[in-house]
C-alpha cells in the first residue's frame, strides 16, 4: 500500500512542476499581448513591450513560488 502512495506523490509531482513551467510560460505571453496591445492603443514606445514581459515574467515567477509553496506545504502534511 506505501508503494502505491509512493506512486501517486511522483504522479503529482510531475504533474506540478508541468504546470508550472505552463504558468510561467503563459504569463511572460500575456504579458507581452497586454503591453503589445497599451503600446498601439496609446502609442507608447517600443520598450514596454520589454516591460510588459518582464513584469508577465515577475508575476509567473510569484505564481510559480507560491504553488510550489502550496504543494510542498502539502507533502510535509
Amino acid at each position: 500500500m506505501k508503494e502505491q502512495k509512493n506512486m501517486d506523490s511522483l504522479g503529482r509531482a510531475a504533474l506540478v512542476l508541468g504546470s508550472a513551467g505552463t504558468l510561467l510560460a503563459s504569463y511572460i505571453i500575456m504579458g507581452f499581448f497586454v503591453a503589445r496591445w497599451l503600446r498601439d492603443r496609446l502609442a507608447g514606445p517600443d520598450y514596454w513591450l520589454a516591460i510588459g514581459t518582464i513584469a508577465g515574467m515577475v508575476l509567473g515567477i510569484v505564481n510559480v513560488v507560491l504553488l510550489v509553496k502550496k504543494f510542498l506545504g502539502e507533502q510535509n502534511g
